[in-house]
């Protein structure tokens, strides 16, 4: 997901978060549920933005704590990585075929390579 770094905020992300976080509060009342797979991704992607906030205004600490939040959330999420590079077979070709690469003409007539 590409972050629109022009709106986000800190107040705008944190605002993100906080009502989030209230809404799952109030869902969860009386019973017991865990979030969704969105909203653990949800959560990832608001956290993500949020260290990138805080590392831009140079507090290190409140961003590496939102990147551990993040990297909660993304591990609850399901989400490891992006996907391993796989090996792809071809197709054999129809007709076997040979090639004869060979010049048949001499240019100077020397057998002197370049």
């Amino acid at each position: 997901m590409v972050a629109d770094a022009a709106r986000d905020s800190l107040t705008r992300l944190t605002l993100d978060v906080a009502s989030a976080r209230v809404l799952v509060w109030i869902a969860r009342v009386g019973r017991n549920g865990e979030l969704t797979l969105q909203a653990h991704f949800y959560f990832f992607d608001r956290y993500q933005r949020l260290a990138e906030c805080y590392w831009q205004r140079g507090n290190k600490a409140r961003a590496q704590a939102m990147e551990e939040k993040a990297a909660e959330h993304s591990r609850y999420g399901g989400w490891d990585g992006p996907p391993f590079a796989a090996a792809m077979a071809m197709p054999r070709p129809r007709h076997w075929f040979t090639t004869d690469a060979v010049s048949r003409r001499r240019a100077g007539g020397s057998d002197e390579a370049a």
